[in-house]
């Protein structure tokens, strides 16, 4: 039994937000997202619950194609993450291949990689965990975001030879004047079609030649600790540590998450030998010692594992680290 969860990165959905706040109006705050999730970039997020809220967008902005009206805003130079850039390469050949192995460390369960078929190369994406409308909005930003990266390179005037949506059809006349080609609907992958030959073309941004790439050594173990939807104990590890931005996790809120009942859940915990309460306790601490390592107080970090208080917080993490937070964080100090 396993629960075949798929994540996705904040900083990743970042630029979707931000396009819907200055184009529409609408704050994460009015779509019910914490505000603490969306100023960690590297926090993982369940496609479950992006689906959730790409639905709500839908109904908040009472526009089906709305993803259309964000296009300026869906780009990989917009993603907030220190000493990775996926487009400060020399040739477009080189940020596909970045893309296309890079973005496993930003969406997991998702695949993204390249087709040729004689002279044409077709750019896919596949993604098993959208359906239905969601599947159009995924599509749409996924598409989106690989045409903007195609015109970083190529120009702004650039047309693809075909655009594929996997997903139900949505303002087709604005789709088909964004792309300048044709769109095909309910695909069964996303793709777009460019020419081999542009492949071959040069960025028309200058790069540094002594530019370097460096990020804290936190960081990069964050892009190796990347769940798989299969991997059973870390799906659970990061689907609680998810849901602590609500407030203190509990089998209730964590069962909604996984979309089973209670008993479901503890059902696989017990198959898997885990017990929630252990488990929480080992997450939240490990967590908390983490935000220390940050240089957060300890009043913060109460707050972002959702305790009630800094005494409730002190007891759990004694429980599993043998000293409180106080003493942990004064051994830590330089």
């Amino acid at each position: 039994m396993k629960f075949n969860t798929s994540f996705i990165r904040a900083c990743y959905m970042g630029a979707v937000f931000t396009g819907v706040e200055r184009v529409y109006g609408i704050t994460t705050e009015e779509l019910n997202i914490p505000q603490a999730l969306m100023d960690e970039p590297m926090a993982l997020i369940p496609f479950g619950q992006i689906c959730i809220w790409l639905e709500r967008l839908e109904q908040v902005t009472q526009d089906p194609a709305y993803m259309l009206k964000l296009a300026q805003h869906l780009d990989f130079s917009r993603l907030n993450v220190p000493g990775i850039s996926f487009l400060a390469t020399t040739d477009l050949a080189m940020s596909v291949r970045r893309i296309n192995y890079g973005i496993a460390s930003f969406q997991s369960g998702a695949s993204y990689y390249i087709i040729q078929s004689g002279k044409i190369i077709k750019w896919c994406y596949r993604n098993p965990y959208a359906f239905n409308q969601h599947k159009t909005h995924d599509s749409l930003r996924v598409v989106i975001m690989l045409f903007n990266t195609l015109k970083h390179f190529l120009g702004d005037e650039y047309r693809p030879l075909q655009v594929h949506i996997s997903g139900p059809k949505v303002g087709k006349q604005d789709a088909e004047s964004l792309f300048n080609c044709p769109v095909i609907w309910n695909a069964p992958q996303t793709e777009i079609w460019i020419d081999t030959d542009a492949l071959v073309q040069q960025s028309s941004v200058p790069l540094e030649e002594s530019s370097t790439i460096s990020m804290p050594r936190t960081v990069f173990e964050q892009y190796l600790d990347m769940p798989q939807p299969h991997d059973t104990p870390k799906v659970l590890f990061e689907m609680v540590n998810y849901a602590r931005f609500y407030g203190l996790p509990t089998v209730d809120k964590v069962a909604a998450l996984f979309n089973i009942s209670r008993q479901q859940l503890q059902r696989r915990l017990l198959l898997h030998g885990f017990n929630f309460t252990s488990i929480r306790g080992y997450i939240l601490s490990n967590q908390g010692i983490k935000y220390m390592l940050d240089g957060r107080s300890i009043e913060e970090i109460t707050l972002l594992l959702g305790y009630a208080n800094k005494q409730s917080f002190s007891k759990a993490f004694k429980r599993f680290r043998n000293c409180t937070p106080q003493e942990y964080l004064a051994r830590i100090k330089p």
